[in-house]
């Protein structure tokens, strides 16, 4: 056994919590997400590493709101996307609920960005992934809820899954995202990495629905194409009221190489009005699919790139030398050729 699967004599996995949940073993504790404690485990029916989310026991305890869960991860499990986690299971263990999810390695959108803009055909591939993995979410009747660079990740092979789609009411993020417009003059600095991507709706406390992700998408992808916060100021309160106030410019202000095409999507993704937003994720898929291909269709026909002089210059020297030696020969076998002769 590794390290941290080594079973105390509790019955828990040394430093990390119970040895199993359910059929699961427990191979590490990755942290405490949005939905408590995480796990990664063993599928031990399957033979697949998954992740589990423990439950809290507050939800757990609440029959209104455990109902709820097991009913949104029923509608969950009926969604098969590339861009969404698969969820396996939503089960019970020793009188709490779990939930066993596909595990996704790879960094989060943030981890990516640093801080630092993506190349805009990047950004546009990657805003892609995202309204059409929101888009098979939003047909089921879900929204994401809590949509940022923290909860989207990137896989190795560059592609991206969100993390916790629908499950944002059962959150900490969720809460604050929900509650973040009444709590205007009392929110911590803490709050900010969540109240950037707040729509004006849900910043004004007013209810909210599956355009609200289509805002935030509009953030991230302001954000992937700038390297900096749409709504970029010193305290979270000053945030939510940006959000609620402030017409974000246009990205090519900040960087001239992005294109038009993206500026107008960024624009209209982040319209404060429910009137002049993309009405669905898909018509958003849409435009995004169009300029990516029209950025691909430009990438393609650059010319590659000029080799380095000395690489150049190397066929050009062997030539002229086998040219010495050809005429050097040539010569000997005149001179041969003469002597021979007389």
């Amino acid at each position: 056994m590794t390290p941290d699967t080594d079973a105390a004599p509790d019955g828990k996995v040394a430093g990390v919590g119970p040895a199993s949940i359910g059929s699961y073993q427990v191979l590490g504790r990755l942290g405490a997400g949005g939905l408590g404690e995480v796990f990664r485990a063993r599928d031990t029916t399957h033979g697949r590493t998954v992740v589990i989310k423990r439950v809290p026991a507050a939800l757990t305890a609440d029959p209104v709101r455990a109902a709820d869960l097991k009913k949104t991860a029923a509608t969950l499990s009926t969604i098969s996307h590339p861009g969404l986690p698969e969820l396996y299971e939503c089960g019970e263990s020793d009188q709490a609920l779990f939930l066993a999810v596909e595990y996704v390695p790879g960094q989060t959108l943030a981890e990516l960005m640093a801080g630092r803009g993506l190349h805009p055909r990047r950004a546009a591939e990657v805003a892609l992934e995202i309204a059409d993995a929101l888009a098979a979410l939003h047909a089921v009747g879900l929204s994401h809820g809590d949509l940022r660079p923290d909860n989207i990740v990137v896989t190795p092979k560059g592609h991206t899954k969100l993390i916790d789609p629908g499950l944002s009411r059962f959150t900490a993020g969720g809460a604050l995202r929900a509650s973040a417009g009444s709590r205007l003059g009392s929110l911590p600095a803490s709050a900010a990495s969540v109240v950037r991507y707040l729509a004006p709706e849900e910043a004004a406390g007013e209810a909210s629905d599956a355009r609200a992700d289509l805002f935030a998408l509009g953030s991230v992808l302001h954000e992937m194409l700038t390297g900096v916060p749409v709504f970029d100021r010193p305290t979270s309160d000053q945030i939510v009221l940006a959000v609620l106030q402030a017409t974000p410019e246009a990205p090519s202000r900040r960087v001239p190489s992005v294109p038009a095409e993206l500026d107008m999507i960024t624009t209209h993704a982040l319209a404060k009005s429910l009137d002049r937003r993309y009405p669905t994720a898909a018509a958003l898929a849409d435009d995004l699919r169009v300029v990516k291909s029209v950025l691909d269709a430009s990438l393609a026909s650059q010319p590659g790139p000029v080799p380095p002089l000395q690489e150049t210059r190397r066929p050009v020297a062997l030539v002229i030398a086998l040219l010495v030696v050809g005429a050097a020969f040539v010569a000997w076998w005149e001179w041969s050729v003469i002597v021979s002769f007389f």
